[in-house]
């Protein structure tokens, strides 16, 4: 039986090795370098290393700027105020009490108060207080520093991957469902949950706290496609918004329905537009040309069918319930078209 090497390296597995990778780092670089307590060096590592790279930078960037402003502080109490007991106190709370005033304008001195707190009392038996307090400063930046490299160049455990990977699905998934949906529709407006895209609504919204992640720290560290992600991103929110209102279309329907003259034309329709959908959704090129003779096709026919007089049948109410619905996969399938046309062969 082979040995299955992805089994036994879970993400957490994987994960787990390299923040002991990067702890045995930061401990050593403290040493290498001089600093007397290399113990928060690899409690910083400890702290910051997260299982994705994205919140790895961000948690490097909180935890160092938060550490330099708090030992700020620090220092301008030391220079401040005396080192008696009282004056302890009126430090202590002057400092730590400004530093978490300022979280309402950045949550990182929520850090910077736990910095401050640290630097003041750790440092009140040290002779030198000024340099003690330097010594952290540089201890913390040794296993920010560490992090950073590790999680980076080890196993990188990309955000961007799973926003692809989210993407992909869901994109799948839009695509069964406008499969679904016009199945319905050509069978007489077959009733459909009204719940359809309700769960991937929220989905998609999610998708972009996940980009806007991505390109504030990955972006800077790794060449992503950007404009391609961001288009991915949008037109999935654009289309679950176009065919949200259809399940409704449908249920209001009242009493038997309607067999569609033009259930040819839809199906092909529905076809392409589920076929353009897991094109975007993977991020590869598709051939738009069937897509937009799809379209076409339909509204040509729909033209000949006014023309015949065809469309007299329908009352004004189911008029408007099925010409909605043949409206918004046609626009859906015209704003694809337009995506799919993009310049610089973003999709």
């Amino acid at each position: 039986m082979a040995f299955n090497v992805e089994k036994y390296l879970s993400s957490h597995v994987r994960h787990g090795m390299k923040v002991g990778l990067a702890s045995v780092l930061a401990y050593v670089g403290a040493e290498l370098i001089g600093l007397p307590y290399g113990y928060w060096a690899v409690i910083t590592t400890v702290i910051v290393m997260q299982m994705h790279v994205a919140d790895s930078i961000q948690m490097c960037l909180y935890r160092f700027t938060g550490t330099a402003i708090g030992a700020g502080m620090g220092i301008l109490m030391i220079l401040v105020f005396p080192p008696t007991h009282l004056y302890t106190l009126i430090a202590v709370f002057v400092g730590t009490g400004v530093c978490a005033y300022l979280t309402r304008y950045d949550a990182r001195y929520r850090m910077a108060a736990i910095t401050m707190a640290i630097v003041f009392l750790s440092s009140l038996q040290a002779e030198n207080r000024i340099e003690y307090s330097l010594f952290r400063v540089a201890e913390i930046g040794v296993g920010v520093l560490c992090a950073f490299v590790v999680s980076v160049a080890v196993w990188p455990n990309r955000t961007t991957s799973v926003l692809l990977d989210r993407l992909c699905g869901q994109y799948d998934q839009v695509a069964d469902d406008v499969l679904l949906l016009m199945d319905n529709f050509l069978h007489r407006q077959r009733k459909t949950d009204p719940d359809l895209f309700f769960d991937l609504a929220r989905e998609v919204q999610a998708n972009r706290d996940l980009y806007n992640k991505i390109y504030s720290t990955e972006r800077r560290v790794f060449r992503d496609d950007m404009a391609k992600l961001s288009l991915q991103v949008n037109t999935l929110n654009s289309v679950v918004e176009r065919l949200q209102s259809t399940p409704s279309l449908l249920n209001e329907v009242e009493g038997d329905g309607f067999d569609i003259i033009m259930t040819p034309e839809l199906n092909l329709l529905a076809r392409h537009l589920a076929v353009a959908l897991r094109s975007i959704g993977r991020g590869v090129q598709y051939d738009p040309h069937p897509l937009a003779r799809a379209v076409d096709r339909v509204e040509q026919r729909f033209i000949e069918l006014r023309e015949q007089g065809v469309i007299e049948r329908f009352e004004v109410r189911r008029y408007f319930q099925v010409m909605s619905f043949i409206n918004t996969v046609q626009h859906l399938g015209e704003f694809l078209l337009v995506v799919l046309n993009k310049p610089r062969g973003t999709v």
